[in-house]
């Protein structure tokens, strides 16, 4: 569930990198994989209809597409999933499944809220194409926090 590219395991620091812990470096095109590019595209579109799922849930609250308790098994399936993936089980690993999955878990829950307002609604996205809007700036987000999140992690 998370992005990770290969900067976080494969990639060497090259003499122009600082190794420092709180350095940024800069990510190049060896640093990105398919999988992190894919989640950018996915965490874009959730994002969207996140969007749409705040409006919902500040009209009429959460729990209107499905029944409460499904967010908890959509939650905890993101957990296992994600840490199905991890290579350690220590405290640093733990905490960043708990993150992605809180991140991740927040994105699903009002997607699919955002969703089912749509399908209610969807005229809140086709009016003036405000939904095109949306999606746009919602995956230029998810891309700068791609960016972000490469040069953020420390090569190994």
């Amino acid at each position: 569930m998370a992005m990770d590219g290969r900067n976080s395991e494969e990639r060497e620091v090259g003499p122009s990198e600082s190794a420092d812990a709180g350095a940024l470096t800069k990510p190049s095109v060896d640093d990105t994989s398919g999988f992190g590019l894919s989640m950018t595209l996915a965490t874009g579109v959730l994002l969207a209809l996140g969007y749409y799922g705040i409006q919902s849930a500040a009209e009429v609250g959460l729990g209107q597409a499905v029944p409460e308790p499904f967010y908890l098994l959509a939650i905890a399936l993101l957990f296992v999933l994600e840490l199905s993936r991890r290579r350690s089980y220590d405290a640093r690993s733990l905490a960043y499944v708990a993150g992605t999955t809180a991140m991740y878990g927040t994105l699903v829950i009002l997607a699919i809220e955002g969703g089912a307002y749509l399908w209610e609604n969807p005229e809140a996205a086709l009016d003036e194409f405000v939904g095109v809007a949306v999606l746009a700036v919602s995956l230029v987000a998810a891309a700068l926090a791609y960016v972000l999140y490469l040069s953020v992690t420390e090569p190994r």
